[in-house]
């Protein structure tokens, strides 16, 4: 069984499950994209873009997380609190159906599960925790407010996690096997330091964000004090968001652990003393090889040349933003911004509304 994947694989569930989790899937991005027309406009619309791009390219670093263990970032409490919970849950629906059809990442039956438990789970309980603790944080230390959103961000990141893991095992409960107590518990026990990666970095990426341009961090719209004055354009946003990409995407990716993936050490778990007649406990017993498992960028690599792991990343990178940015504008509404710009905008604060 050489089958290894950052998502869940063709075989994880059987079928029936795989058929219900694409509707669902498929309801929810439809509401999604019907939503996000609230959030999107004519100027946050390539933000969001370059944002989708930046979500692919950290999803290809695997860092150690525990001996033999890798994780890596997923991005959709990211992408909720700086673009909107919709926009956001269309963000990491646009990564996953890259991976999926050109990096052969992710089966293709197992789209839909994988889009509910990243795309949709992950992305609004990671967004419903920032907003409820981002207050609580706010009313008990209101003279740092930095700190209350990288509190509320890195506890945004680290539920989204394990709301992806929760998706994982109802849609396993639902297509597969019984599976042992001890290894549900080792599924969540190996993605908890997965889920402190995931805060982290989110609170640094949207903190950063904050403090150059505090109007481009969704989360903090709708405040009773209006927004200080930008640090910088948003033109240079989007240039030091796109550098970013490119430096994950062509320096960072190329050093990813080779270690499995969190889901895959746990799925796999048990398949060394799987018999020729898959009995077991082993949850990836019936794991299939992803069908595009032979195209030019499977593995994310050219022609399966590991030196060429961070072309394939910027090849990643630029698909993924044109991609998003494309679908982006259509869901834009005509004259969105026009009408945003009309309203005068406000003197700034002595202190920032974070």
């Amino acid at each position: 069984m050489d089958v290894q994947a950052m998502h869940m694989s063709d075989g994880l569930v059987d079928a029936r499950a795989s058929t219900l989790f694409y509707i669902v899937a498929a309801l929810g991005v439809a509401l999604a994209a019907w939503r996000a027309r609230s959030e999107l406009d004519e100027r946050s619309a390539p933000v969001a873009g370059l944002l989708t791009a930046f979500v692919f390219a950290l999803q290809m670093i695997n860092v150690p997380v525990l001996p033999g263990v890798s994780g890596h970032v997923v991005g959709g409490a990211l992408t909720a609190l700086l673009v909107g919970p919709f926009t956001g849950a269309l963000c990491v629906t646009i990564v996953l159906v890259v991976q999926a059809f050109v990096f052969a990442d992710g089966g293709l039956s197992a789209l839909g599960t994988n889009i509910t438990n990243m795309a949709l789970a992950g992305v609004a309980a990671g967004y419903a925790s920032a907003v409820l603790l981002r207050e609580l944080l706010r009313r008990r230390r209101p003279q740092s407010p930095l700190t209350a959103l990288a509190g509320a961000a890195f506890a945004a990141g680290f539920v989204s996690i394990g709301a992806a893991t929760t998706g994982f095992v109802v849609e396993y409960a639902l297509g597969g096997t019984a599976v042992p107590f001890a290894d549900v518990a080792y599924l969540y026990g190996v993605h908890v330091p997965v889920g402190i990666v995931e805060g982290l970095v989110t609170a640094a990426v949207v903190v950063a964000v904050a403090w150059a341009r505090p109007d481009a961090v969704r989360l903090l719209r709708g405040g009773a004090r209006p927004a200080p004055s930008p640090r910088l354009t948003r033109v240079q946003l989007m240039g030091a968001l796109g550098f970013a990409t490119l430096i994950v995407a062509g320096a960072l990716a190329p050093l990813a652990s080779s270690s499995p993936d969190a889901l895959d050490a746990a799925t796999r778990r048990g398949c060394e003393s799987a018999t020729e007649t898959r009995t077991g406990d082993c949850m990836a017993r019936n794991v299939r090889e992803h069908r595009l498992a032979d195209g030019a960028l499977a593995g994310y690599t050219v022609g399966e040349r590991d030196e060429s792991a961070w072309v394939a990343g910027l090849i990643g990178a630029a698909l993924t933003f044109v991609t998003a940015g494309v679908s982006f504008r259509v869901l834009v509404r005509p004259g969105a911004t026009t009408r945003r710009e009309r309203v005068p905008a406000p003197e700034p604060p002595s202190q920032p509304p974070f």
